[in-house]
């Protein structure tokens, strides 16, 4: 995973499955549309911060942006991938308060 038309394994979707509250027809959709913001199959700090302006167009998302770039990207590599991604999108949207302040 992570490199261009790198495809997604039903062993990446399993172990996916096992550690976020998606099931696999959602982590098969989400993927695709990874795909489709981040060809490459990872997201940069700027392309990050791209897809927050769409949430604030008339705001400046560039601080909150930056600091949740830092939450997704787990292994520093300043660098989204995938795996990364789902993750983080699965504790925010459907973990428990524990676990989102774990991951902040």
């Amino acid at each position: 995973m992570g490199k261009k038309n790198s495809k997604l394994t039903p062993q990446d979707v399993q172990e996916i499955k096992n550690s976020t509250y998606f099931n696999e027809f959602e982590i098969i959709s989400w993927y695709k549309d990874f795909l489709k913001d981040c060809p490459e199959g990872k997201l940069t700090p700027e392309e990050f911060e791209m897809i927050y302006k769409q949430f604030f167009p008339s705001g400046n998302p560039r601080q909150f942006s930056a600091r949740v770039f830092k939450v997704f990207d787990t292994n520093q590599d300043g660098l989204i991938d995938f795996k990364e991604f789902i993750h983080c999108l699965s504790i925010t949207s459907r973990g428990n308060l524990e676990e989102k302040l774990e991951c902040m």
